[in-house]
């Protein structure tokens, strides 16, 4: 369930067919394995960079309701209609306001323990193995965690939320499984499974923090368009991924933040709030 503009209903999801196929209880494990394979993602990938993919575009914004206001550019494929600029992205003028990432699914936790997040009912993980480091995660306890889960169909770029420096940049390899809700309760640690890569950062407003951006299925590649050194501007656009659907988290140390308390009660109630990139999320609290 989402909550969209004051309405909780169902979310419409992309390939529910299919993904119920692959991921629902008494779903063959092969099907799972097949769709995280990153062969599978290239092929795709592939085929969306091809003049004949541009025939898909017209369809899935139809069918999908998509905002096109202020994307800008033509769309020799759908490869390119999928990693869509857009003008005229606002992030708040006062600093100590959070600014959504970017667009999709928002979930908020506070208090977190490194050694047990809740990623979707029943499925939970351990900050150090997303990371990579069990030094890094144990700097977070009871720190707060923003999610947003980035739809096929949402606007496919993440933006910096503050002024700061990017610090460091790690690539983890691994599967490309879907992060439908569908898929996370049936696959153990599925964000630790994932590609994925992480982004840490010291910002003016909210301390030292720690990106996630998790690759989904057909999700080959996250580009990036800063490098570790660079000092970044908030609302500048930081990174973009190609087709399928992706996952955003950002973890703040603990006193540092302070979390919209609507997404915060309704993540505990199992329910996701639509946001745009840009649209107040949180508080510092430093």
């Amino acid at each position: 369930m989402i909550y969209d503009n004051g309405t909780i209903k169902p979310e419409k999801i992309i390939a529910e067919k299919w993904l119920r196929l692959i991921y629902d209880d008494g779903a063959s494990p092969s099907l799972a394995r097949l769709a995280s394979r990153k062969l599978l993602s290239r092929l795709y990938g592939a085929y969306c960079q091809t003049p004949h993919s541009r025939q898909m575009i017209g369809k899935f914004i139809a069918d999908n309701n998509i905002d096109m206001t202020g994307c800008v550019g033509s769309y020799e494929n759908f490869a390119q209609f999928f990693a869509r600029e857009k003008r005229g992205i606002v992030f708040p003028a006062a600093g100590h306001l959070l600014g959504s990432p970017c667009e999709g699914l928002a979930s908020a936790y506070e208090n977190i323990n490194p050694a047990r997040i809740i990623a979707a009912k029943g499925a939970e993980y351990s900050l150090g193995s997303l990371f990579g480091s069990a030094t890094l995660a144990a700097q977070y306890a009871g720190g707060a965690c923003l999610r947003v889960r980035l739809t096929p169909a949402n606007y496919h770029r993440m933006h910096f939320f503050d002024d700061g420096e990017i610090t460091g940049v790690k690539c983890i390899d691994g599967d490309l499984h879907s992060v439908n809700p569908l898929a996370v309760a049936k696959i153990a640690r599925l964000y630790c499974q994932n590609k994925r890569v992480r982004v840490q950062a010291t910002t003016k407003n909210f301390g030292d923090i720690v990106i996630v951006e998790v690759g989904a299925t057909f999700v080959g590649s996250i580009v990036h368009r800063f490098l570790v050194g660079d000092n970044a501007r908030r609302g500048q656009q930081a990174s973009y991924f190609l087709p399928g659907g992706s996952l955003v988290l950002v973890f703040f140390k603990q006193g540092t933040i302070k979390l919209d308390e609507n997404i915060i009660t309704l993540t505990r109630e199992g329910i996701e709030t639509r946001v745009n990139v840009g649209e107040v999320v949180g508080q510092a609290s430093l």
